[in-house]
């Protein structure tokens, strides 16, 4: 008979663990009353959380900023709006799935939530970068319309104030990072507990968002920053450092068990001796050995293998079984389950260390460096030549080439049909990487794609010839045709417009 349980459950604990599923950045450490550290809820962010106004007291420092508490409330307040479908400017209206919005990113988000809660497998942004020249979202963040007009100044095509965020605006960083906050919030929402979300950022606010989405997406749930190899050619005239390198933040939902796919490799052999394991004998039958030279070689220690048997080597054979003594990672029943399943062997040098390689294709982890010599992933030059074959020049700076988001989609994707979302779409080089990749392996990849509409100088040759770019559009490969309307969501190429009013 199993012995019974001497103690009730803690019921504090599954409390506590029912809170952080829903709100993981109300979970944090304090001491209890004996003085030991222990997981418990902010509950003053809590109440915050749970309120549609901003909640008396004073902020401190977790990771805080001005404004923070505004942008909670921002990401929780509901609005009137809705979609305006326009089927005239589709493609594809009544059989496509994919959905193109133009309007406020914040807004959209919140009127994805209903259809689209715990539904997107995975999230790529490419967020503005805070450099000092970017426009910025202009949320209001409790700020008086007075101030608002004196710092913005700056108003879109249907009325979207925006404003530039300068280094000299006292907020620089807390403008940032409340902007971000809100919209990470309802995008956490949107992310199935399987999901993935990646986010491009350079050096500005790298660490800040790291702070973020530790808050909103759990400390645990960080994936890697990967580091993506921007430029061939990185500026010969900078002040201290030629930065080659912009960073790619990863987050699950959920922490999985998934083993990221970084490409598949055909061919090639991988060491079977590993400093770490311990000594033990291997036994390789003759026939699934070969050689990269001839000789007779008497039983010894050679570098870091021993021979434990005399062997002939004759054209790259042997006639007799190898028997090896090393720290290698296999032991003897998965030698053998290897070569069943068509693995061999291979001994390039007289050191005798051994290497394995397997039949067929298999999957390669990715490392934290993204870079064409590695991964195959080009740099924004490479962008730049798409943008130029599309349109006939480069009309726009440092887009994203398409195929840093064909490598990244296949990481934690255990079918191919996801949803995937990108809210600061550009000139939708994530759209662009979803149909080319479903092209190439007959996957049905589905994408929502989400832009703010901003006009172009009306001296562009982009304008000029009758192609309607936003400031930031073109990132990498789609543009819009011109219009006069500056709200709708126009479709291309399979594509569902709407706009948010």
């Amino acid at each position: 008979m199993d012995k019974m349980k001497q103690e009730t459950p803690d019921l504090t604990a599954r409390n506590v663990e029912r809170i952080a599923a829903l709100f993981p950045n109300c979970v944090t450490e304090m001491r209890d009353e004996k003085g030991k550290v222990t997981r418990g809820i902010d509950f003053a962010l809590l109440k915050q959380m749970l309120s549609p106004a901003v909640v008396e007291g004073a902020e401190h420092y977790e990771f805080s900023w001005v404004g923070k508490k505004a942008a909670l409330v921002e990401a929780n307040k509901s609005i009137r709006k809705t979609l305006r479908p326009c089927p005239e400017e589709s493609k594809d209206w009544d059989t496509t799935e994919n959905l193109y919005i133009e309007g406020d990113n914040l807004e959209v988000l919140k009127l994805l939530q209903e259809s689209y809660l715990g539904k997107v497998k995975m999230i790529y942004i490419d967020p503005p970068y805070n450099t000092g020249n970017d426009f910025i979202y202009a949320d209001n963040f409790m700020r008086s319309q007075q101030e608002e007009n004196e710092q913005i100044g700056i108003s879109d095509e249907v009325g979207n104030r925006l404003f530039r965020n300068t280094d000299t605006n006292g907020r620089f960083h807390s403008d940032w990072c409340s902007m971000m906050y809100s919209r990470l919030m309802l995008a956490r929402n949107l992310l199935a507990d399987d999901g993935v979300i990646f986010i491009s950022i350079d050096d500005n606010e790298q660490a800040n968002l790291k702070h973020l989405c530790d808050e909103i997406f759990g400390v645990g749930n960080f994936i890697a920053i990967y580091k993506w190899n921007k430029t061939a050619t990185p500026p010969a005239l900078s002040d201290k450092v030629r930065g080659k390198y912009e960073y790619v933040l990863c987050y699950e939902k959920v922490r999985s068990g998934i083993k990221y796919c970084g490409g598949i490799v055909t061919g090639g052999d991988m060491p079977l001796l590993n400093e770490t394991n311990m000594e033990h004998e291997l036994t390789f039958p003759a026939e699934s050995v070969r050689f990269t030279f001839s000789g007779i070689f008497p039983k010894g220690k050679y570098d870091r293998v021993s021979l434990l048997e005399n062997v002939f080597i004759e054209n790259g054979r042997v006639k007799r079984p190898v028997r090896l003594r090393g720290k290698f990672k296999w032991v003897q029943d998965t030698v053998d389950k290897e070569i069943k399943e068509g693995t061999s062997f291979i001994i390039k040098s007289k050191k005798f260390a051994i290497r394995y390689c397997r039949a067929g294709e298999r999957i390669k982890r990715p490392s934290d460096v993204i870079s064409k010599e590695e991964c195959c992933v080009g740099t924004n030059e490479d962008g730049a030549k798409v943008v130029a074959a599309l349109f006939g020049e480069n009309v726009m700076s440092y887009p994203k080439p398409v195929s840093l988001i064909k490598y990244l989609i296949p990481f934690a994707e255990t079918t191919k049909d996801s949803l995937i979302l990108d809210f600061f779409s550009g000139s939708a080089t994530t759209a662009h990487a979803v149909m080319q990749l479903n092209a190439e392996d007959g996957g049905k990849r589905k994408f929502i794609m989400v832009q703010l509409p901003e006009p172009c100088d009306k001296k562009s040759s982009v304008v000029g010839g009758g192609i309607r770019l936003s400031a930031r559009l073109a990132r990498s490969g789609f543009g819009g045709r011109g219009r006069r309307s500056g709200r709708s969501i126009r479709r291309r190429r399979g594509w569902m417009w709407a706009s948010a009013c």
